[in-house]
């Protein structure tokens, strides 16, 4: 087992070594490399060959052994920065302080290991000391300090997890919370013990070693508790970049289908390829002000005309919607695109949107005083319209309805005011017609408003 924790803490302090060293990077994340790193080179020190190699070479009985317990007083007063960064950045006295405790149980366990009898190296210092009164009061303080760091965290990191807002975070900060309080075990388990070994004076070497491994087992799961715990919202973030690259891939053909109809509301900033939310977030809004700006192109019967063809192609609730929002969508970007004029009765909505009740009763309109649609729904009903759009339910209805996309009333530019029948058109001059010849109106046929009040203009 500690082979195995061994290499998970060397693979967490060579993954965040990047950013925590580069210049510039997340400062509140360099308290937690630390810990990391002064806690892994603490338990290699433990290795057997390790020991003696440095034990050996400095001629200091069992020096690893103090190497060990400094580091792991620095991996845990480092620690508590990092939680105290999180929860409290603001309290500057409380860090003093920290350093000065710090600072001084290190002074403590230096004098103490000075003073010890250490005649011989020893394989298990912990074991060894049992009984002995210096060596337990090295170990106290050691475990006092341990203990009470630990205990702070945990208590933190707990009272953050209450409040947190995304449910990755609020996972790490339970999990570190669970493995420091399992270190709180640890020291008390192990300080209590030497403290009825020194009094009882009951010497049982079984004993000792299988508290010695019982709290060793502890330790490993603390120390890997931490590890995930610290990792689980890196890894949240990193599932969520995924997220949205998926949202980016899917929604990249209806952002060019569109934005080639209407390509003044592609912003001009370019952002990075790591930007993957602020990227997202643009993908959405540009296709937003694409579906506004084809509006104008359709009219309010064309939309009407695909809420019908949506519901009488079978679907239900959003998936009826997004074949309606599509219906129209597609008939615009058909008109704009042909070059057909904005139609002259047009009731501009707003685009639909993802159903916050779920149950697809909502029209797919949002009205005003509706709570904001999240990034992510927002990116979901957009990929519901983007496969809407290749359906043949869409295709069917935007090759029926084109062609009376085109306004009959509105005159091409370029030709005067006054209006003929198709067939008194001058076959030189005049374009293809609007429309077949067999819906063309009668030269006694009732027009619209807006066409009568041209006709009187131009009579005039």
């Amino acid at each position: 087992m500690q082979t195995a924790v061994l290499i998970l803490l060397w693979t967490m302090v060579l993954w965040r070594a990047p950013a925590a060293l580069r210049p510039g990077g997340p400062a509140k994340q360099r308290p937690l490399w630390f810990t990391f790193a002064a806690l892994t080179v603490a338990m290699t020190l433990r290795l057997p060959d390790v020991m003696t190699t440095l034990d050996g070479h400095t001629g200091v009985n069992n020096l690893s052994t103090l190497l060990k317990h400094l580091l792991g007083v620095l991996a845990a007063a480092s620690l508590l920065e990092f939680v105290f960064g999180m929860t409290r950045p603001d309290n500057r006295s409380g860090q003093r302080l920290r350093l000065a405790v710090t600072g001084t149980v290190m002074a403590v366990l230096v004098a103490l290991f000075a003073v010890m009898p250490r005649e011989t190296e020893v394989a298990d210092f912990y074991e060894t000391s049992a009984g002995s009164v210096t060596a337990t009061g090295y170990l106290l303080v050691f475990f006092g300090f341990l203990g009470s760091a630990m205990a702070a965290a945990a208590w933190l990191f707990w009272g953050s997890s209450r409040h947190a807002g995304a449910g990755w975070l609020r996972t790490g900060l339970r999990i570190l919370g669970a493995g420091t309080a399992a270190g709180v075990a640890y020291a008390v388990v192990r300080a209590t013990y030497l403290v009825l070994r020194l009094t009882t004076r009951a010497d049982d070497p079984a004993r000792d070693a299988t508290v010695s491994d019982t709290t060793d087992v502890l330790k490993h799961v603390a120390i890997a508790l931490i590890v995930i715990g610290s990792s689980v919202p890196a890894v949240g973030v990193a599932w969520q970049s995924a997220r949205y690259w998926a949202h980016l891939r899917r929604l990249r053909p209806l952002w060019h289908d569109l934005t080639a109809a209407v390509p003044e509301v592609v912003l001009d900033e370019r952002l990075r390829r790591r930007e993957l939310r602020l990227r997202l977030h643009r993908t959405v809004v540009e296709i937003r002000d694409a579906l506004l700006a084809l509006q104008p192109h359709v009219t309010t019967a064309h939309r009407d005309a695909a809420e019908e063809a949506a519901t009488a192609a079978g679907p239900t609730g959003t998936d009826r919607r997004a074949v309606a929002e599509a219906g129209w969508v597609e008939l615009a970007r058909a008109a704009k695109l042909a070059g057909h004029p904005p139609a002259t009765t047009v009731q501009r909505r707003d685009p639909g949107g993802p159903d916050e009740d779920g149950d697809g009763s909502s029209s797919g309109v949002r009205r005003p005083g509706d709570a904001p649609h999240d990034l992510e729904a927002e990116a979901r009903w957009l990929r519901r319209v983007e496969a809407a759009r290749h359906t043949p339910q869409v295709r069917d209805f935007t090759a029926a309805h084109l062609p009376s996309t085109r306004s009959p009333e509105t005159p091409t530019p370029g030709r005067g005011t006054s209006e003929a029948p198709a067939s008194e058109a001058p076959a030189p001059e005049a374009p293809a017609p609007e429309a077949p010849a067999s819906e063309a109106p009668a030269p006694d046929a009732p027009v619209s408003g807006d066409r009568s009040s041209r006709q009187e203009t131009a009579s005039s």
